[in-house]
């Protein structure tokens, strides 16, 4: 990611932003668990964090590795990860477009969602596998906007007010962003034409339902880019807010976006 304004939409110094990365580690950190402990991820490692956001899946790689390993986390912005205290931790503030990352060092590389904003994610992965020692794994984590639709079981005026603003939301961040919905269903494709070994992917989805995290990862993020909604005349000030409640209630149900997970290892010749 780059501080360019037309990049990350969200701002980790935020308060808000540390309710919404919270809330999406427990949206999704069991399924990153599971993934990295399937590439065999242990003691010893030296991984990088690649766009850390709150830094949960970085204090869990600190335990995994152990006293023998090392995590790097990296993002544009540190102000969470500066929190986290592990002895095998170094915290870098990183420009994925245009700072190098360290030659030959990691057994693990992981992003997770990060890859979908960058406009040309293609242009990165040769930073990314060159930080590889020969054998390691990258494991990217992209998200993809095709399966997020509202449950047929839901009223019919709340259910278009919700595919309303999910087309909105979209159209935002790719505008003004660069910020691709659609990602998932290309980063295996792009790993293996990157020239990665053993390339894998796999989908996760599930039911978001308002009220519960799935409801708050929708209103905190529509909270954020509220005033960009409004600006862009895209939606008035009185539809977003009945969306936000919406996250609130239990009548909202919908299938999530889902997450791509893709992985490929260097080759060690």
């Amino acid at each position: 990611m780059t501080t360019d304004d037309q990049t990350y939409a969200f701002k980790n110094a935020l308060d808000a932003q540390g309710e919404r990365l919270r809330t999406l580690e427990t949206l999704f950190d069991p399924g990153t668990i599971r993934c990295l402990e399937a590439r065999g991820v242990g003691p010893g490692w030296r991984c990088a964090e690649v766009g850390a956001g709150g830094g949960s899946i970085a204090a869990w790689l600190c335990h995994r590795v152990g006293p023998e390993g090392s995590v790097l986390a990296t993002d544009l912005d540190t102000t969470v990860l500066r929190e986290l205290a592990h002895p095998e931790l170094e915290v870098r503030v990183h420009d994925l477009l245009t700072d190098e990352l360290p030659k030959d060092e990691f057994d693990l590389v992981h992003l997770r969602l990060v890859l979908g904003w960058l406009g040309d994610p293609r242009s990165v992965l040769p930073r990314l596998i060159g930080a590889l020692r020969p054998g390691g794994w990258i494991v990217a984590e992209e998200i993809d906007f095709v399966s997020a639709v509202a449950d047929p079981r839901m009223e019919a005026e709340a259910a278009a007010l919700f595919e309303r603003v999910l087309h909105e939301h979209n159209a935002v961040l790719a505008a003004q962003h660069r910020f691709n919905p659609f990602y998932g269903r290309r980063v295996a494709g792009d790993l293996a034409d990157a020239g990665l070994a053993e390339v894998g992917c796999e989908g996760r989805t599930t039911m978001w339902c308002g009220g519960e995290a799935g409801g708050r990862i929708w209103r905190l993020t529509l909270a954020q880019l509220r005033e960009s909604m409004i600006a862009a005349g895209r939606m008035t000030a009185s539809e977003i807010d009945e969306a936000m409640a919406l996250c609130d209630n239990p009548r909202l149900s919908m299938l999530a976006p889902v997450v791509m997970a893709a992985w490929g290892r260097r080759g060690v010749a």
